[in-house]
């Protein structure tokens, strides 16, 4: 071809009058002498016309060649990030919202894609360890959330450690609780070997721990003597990994973020070491136990770890159980609790849910109905008011009440299947007439409610074999 033969004074005269960077590209890749020549302005191009983007794309490579290029082209690794105007916030933003500029530099890419040699190049070229991004990330933050021990040793051999360890932001933790947040026991212990108090350092990281759910990691922080109930206060809103509700003042300990997370071990092991199962976290005025955070989320498992290990039940545990309709949770709390100490009506709050199971399994419990047919109808529940009618049928046979019968059947109430099988072997015979009346539901109780008879079958013959047992004995 005729252009390979040209000098190289005529092949950097055509390089210099393109203009865009996708046809200089083009050039550079028709030879092994065309790239030699032209390199050199291809990084120009890109840095006079693109901002120097290149770079960040040669720092996420982790290519020294590249960034070394750059820099000699004019791109400045030793100025901080700074913002490309002086805006207000944006109005469609929270006051608290971050800014919209990226504050992008090689440094950031170099850690946070495990670069350690170039890291270390960089610093050498002026780069600084507390440049930030528009999140308040250093160069650390990134390293310590990826796990990139490499990239922090080069980082902490500047002698910055202090600061690595508490420039907590408004928008990002300090990098010793990222690495918590994300399990990283390595580079959490690696921190707290330079921390000048490794036994408050690992108390504050343990709630951050908690997240990921690492028992290893816990166990370490334990061993550097950490306050295993110690209380972590949010300061800043928009942060949420211990805080769902978005406002600052809020308390978290390991075993309240366990509990809500449902890492069932962890919260396993913290029991076992000594948390207080009952410590109270959250807001002064909204204060919640770990029972209470297990129950938000439906963990069942960790519900019944917590009342293994002594968590007290009240009338909160119990309501936010059936708002969050979970029968299995609420069955365990009324073992706990007992029926008889209640101080809230519960079976009028399942009728304004409108969760049928819940309500059956709290009218075989024996609490009181009064009050809430009326208020199923004030909710428009139809099934709760079915429910009370057709369970009302089995009970005026019971009690022999013809007239409540007759209410009923006009009101046309269905007869479940056991009730007129009980009618038909128990009942007198003007009793048993007027049951025959009913329309029978097409459906057993067995069948409506199935996880209910399965429990209370499991119960007797838990109590069956134990008898066959005692039999056994006494013979």
């Amino acid at each position: 071809m005729f252009i390979l033969t040209v000098s190289n004074e005529v092949i950097l005269l055509i390089g210099q009058q393109l203009q865009s960077q996708q046809d200089i590209y083009a050039l550079v890749q028709v030879s092994r002498r065309f790239y030699h020549l032209l390199k050199p302005l291809l990084y120009r191009h890109n840095f006079h016309h693109q901002n120097g983007a290149g770079i960040l794309q040669a720092a996420k490579l982790g290519s020294i060649p590249a960034v070394a290029q750059f820099i000699k082209e004019g791109y400045l690794v030793r100025d901080r990030p700074i913002h490309e105007e002086e805006h207000p916030p944006e109005p469609e933003f929270p006051p608290w919202a971050p800014c919209s500029c990226r504050l992008e530099h090689p440094i950031f890419r170099a850690a946070e894609y495990r670069h350690s040699e170039l890291v270390k190049y960089l610093l050498n070229r002026g780069s600084g360890l507390d440049f930030e991004n528009n999140l308040g990330e250093t160069p650390i933050h990134l390293a310590a959330k990826n796990g990139f021990l490499s990239v922090i040793k080069v980082l902490l051999n500047r002698s910055m450690s202090t600061l690595l360890m508490d420039n907590d932001t408004k928008f990002t933790f300090a990098p010793i609780k990222e690495a918590a947040l994300r399990g990283q026991t390595h580079v959490v212990e690696y921190l707290l070997s330079y921390s000048p108090n490794p036994h408050d350092y690992a108390s504050s990281s343990l709630p951050f721990a908690a997240v990921s759910g690492n028992i290893a990691l816990a166990l370490m922080l334990l061993g550097y003597g950490a306050d295993i109930n110690y209380k972590y206060i949010e300061r800043y809103a928009p942060r949420k990994a211990l805080n769902p509700y978005g406002a600052g003042g809020h308390e978290s300990t390991a075993l309240s973020v366990a509990a809500r997370y449902g890492h069932l071990a962890l919260v396993n092991f913290l029991l076992v070491n000594g948390s207080d199962v009952n410590l109270k976290t959250g807001f002064p005025s909204l204060w919640k136990t770990p029972l209470n955070l297990a129950l938000e989320k439906g963990h069942e498992e960790v519900i019944k770890a917590l009342l293994a290990h002594g968590a007290n039940v009240d009338d909160k545990h119990l309501r936010e159980a059936i708002l969050h309709r979970n029968k299995k949770s609420l069955d365990m709390l009324l073992a706990k609790r007992g029926t008889d100490k209640c101080q809230i009506n519960i079976l009028e709050l399942a009728a304004e849910v409108g969760e049928t199971e819940i309500f059956q399994m709290l009218l075989d419990k024996g609490f009181d109905q009064e009050k809430v047919f009326l208020k199923a109808i004030e909710h428009g529940q139809e099934a709760i008011v079915t429910l009370l009618l057709e369970s009302a049928i089995g009970k005026a046979i019971v009690q022999r009440h013809i007239g409540i019968m007759e209410v009923l059947l006009r009101h046309g109430a269905q007869i479940y299947p056991e009730d007129l099988g009980f009618a038909n072997v128990f009942a007198p015979e003007h009793i048993t007439r007027l049951a025959k009346l009913f329309p029978v539901h097409s459906l057993s109780k067995r069948a409506m409610f199935p996880s209910i008879y399965n429990v209370w079958e499991q119960g007797y013959r838990l109590w069956d074999d134990d008898l066959g047992s005692v039999r056994r004995r006494l013979w």
